[in-house]
């Protein structure tokens, strides 16, 4: 799907899944965010006074029967009719401002269906169960349907101690290499190369407004090790993650590792703060940590004209940037925003463990 070369822009709000036209019209700016980590978050301001329905000059939005804690909101933007849906959550918090000179305005808080996760917390331990299986039974307890896709070790016991399920769930995650994000009432967790958030093209000059982009080894390594011991074997566990966890990622590209190595020589780094208690989890937690790094080897940030196609886990195709830059990035943090100067625009983080080949 390809956007229009110019189109209106006005945000559409929903609560509770119906259009409300008059708070639409009166929407001032707008923001939603969404991390690799999960949790969408949104901000609309809105113009909080004017005419009631008995034409009275007064505040409108402080009945709580529009806009309350609790409800459903949708924000949509874009072109299309209706224009395509870039938030979807509940309304946590409303905040007031009385600017000098007059032009009262309201803002709506909301966080998609994870702030429940947020929220409890608590400390139980779980055994014999694999990451899959805790991340799906957190989902159900909070009345989300697990789409999990995730590879690892069986843990004898594993302990959330004094945290919300939120940061467990995420906790777990990272640990097998993979990222949380809900979408509707549908928990997923997979790892980045199977979110299938499809790619966008985007040219500098063209439709990508502006880029900054740097290529960093100052966190690079070339071998990341994961260090413990089996209680049922009584051994050490000792196990190393190199580049060749993240080649199926490089494709073309140089890696840091391989580049940190040629210049400055070997790097060799240990993760100290976990306890592996078998070899088969200090190697999913080397291999994560690894990629980890090697992601950050290549980070960015665009603006490009307001495209809700545009999540985290997409993949953007970048042009137009010489041969060290051109290329594939995965996005890894979103704003879309809305206000009346530049009307509908996207702003991205992106990450590549690769750096273009130099031009000869």
């Amino acid at each position: 799907m390809s956007l229009p070369s110019a189109y209106i822009s006005r945000p559409r709000v929903l609560i509770a899944g119906r259009y409300e036209a008059e708070l639409s019209q009166r929407v001032m700016t707008a923001l939603v965010e969404e991390t690799f980590e999960g949790l969408y978050r949104c901000e609309i301001a809105v113009a909080n006074f004017g005419p009631t329905p008995t034409n009275r000059m007064d505040y409108l939005y402080f009945g709580r029967d529009v806009l309350d804690f609790g409800a459903e909101v949708t924000l949509q933007l874009g072109p299309g009719d209706p224009p395509a849906q870039v938030f979807k959550g509940r309304i946590t918090g409303l905040e007031a401002e009385y600017p000098e000179g007059g032009g009262a305005q309201l803002t709506i808080l909301a966080e998609d269906r994870l702030q429940a996760l947020r929220m409890k917390r608590r400390t139980r331990s779980f055994e014999d169960m694999t990451d899959e299986d805790v991340i799906a039974q957190i989902a159900r307890e909070h009345s989300l349907t697990p789409q999990l896709s995730l590879q690892g070790p069986t843990h004898r016991v594993l302990t959330q101690v004094n945290l919300s399920d939120l940061a467990f769930i995420r906790e777990r995650a990272r640990s097998v290499n993979a990222e949380v994000w809900i979408e509707d009432t549908t928990l997923y967790a997979r790892t980045r190369p199977q979110r299938g958030a499809g790619s966008v093209d985007l040219a500098y000059g063209a439709n990508l407004i502006s880029f900054s982009v740097r290529a960093d080894l100052a966190h690079q390594c070339t071998e990341l090790g994961v260090t413990g011991w089996d209680v049922a074997g009584k051994q050490a566990i000792q196990e190393v993650a190199e580049q060749s966890a993240i080649s199926a990622e490089l494709g073309s590209g140089a890696g840091g590792s391989a580049i940190l190595e040629e210049k400055f020589g070997a790097r060799r780094e240990y993760v100290v703060h976990t306890v592996p208690l078998t070899g088969q989890e200090a190697r999913s937690i080397a291999q994560a940590r690894y990629r980890e790094r090697a992601r950050r080897f290549v980070t960015g940030a665009g603006v490009t004209d307001g495209d809700a196609r545009i999540r985290v886990g997409t993949t953007v195709n970048l042009s137009q940037l010489g041969s060290l830059f051109d290329g594939a990035y995965s996005v890894v943090r979103v704003q879309h925003t809305y206000d009346g100067a530049n009307g509908f625009r996207t702003a991205f983080e992106v990450e590549r463990p690769g750096l273009g080949r130099p031009s000869s």
